[in-house]
């Protein structure tokens, strides 16, 4: 399968060795370190390792990590993922951006566009995410796609030592073909 989705302003496609540097520089942010769990310092191993496991991945349909491309500044702003459930045919899509590149509207770009490629080329019934309630502008990112919020699960996440409650969000495909 062909994985290069565009809209106006990115590119979604798969990563290469050589994007390591550029995530690892994005990740190794303390502030969304904390905001996501992911390790800090973010080491370039780190990024090596998970973009090494990304091939199997989409070979098996479980999961369709991409790297989100800025057109006019032509370098790497973060990443977006759908993990297929196939069992329950559905899909949960996760993503992050570098700290420089927020409130530009790149997340709303980049989810509105995989949540496309999963109903429209994955075939999912439901396409859900979630966000800790301290991520907002997650939450908004869920709202403004068509997102609708479905629960909170509470304490569900431990980051920075305590527990976190999670808003989870949805859209089904029947939803979505109506334009939500």
């Amino acid at each position: 399968m062909l994985l290069k989705l565009e809209t106006k302003r990115l590119i979604l496609q798969r990563f290469k060795k050589e994007d390591a540097i550029r995530i690892r520089d994005l990740a190794n942010d303390k502030e969304l370190a904390d905001i996501l769990g992911l390790p800090h310092p973010y080491e370039l191993k780190d990024a090596e390792e998970w973009i090494a496991i990304h091939p199997e991945q989409i070979k098996n349909g479980i999961e369709y990590p991409l790297k989100i491309t800025s057109k006019e500044l032509s370098e790497v702003i973060g990443t977006i993922t759908i993990r297929v459930d196939k069992r329950n045919n559905k899909g949960e899509l996760g993503y992050w951006i570098g700290k420089e590149y927020w409130c530009n509207g790149f997340a709303t770009e980049a989810v509105n566009k995989i949540i496309d490629f999963g109903f429209n080329q994955l075939k999912l019934n439901k396409i859900c995410a979630s966000a800790t309630s301290r991520n907002i502008a997650s939450t908004i990112v869920f709202e403004k796609v068509g997102l609708l919020k479905e629960g909170r699960l509470r304490q569900n996440r431990f980051l920075l030592d305590k527990y976190e409650d999670v808003a989870v969000y949805g859209l089904l495909r029947e939803d979505y073909v109506k334009g939500y």
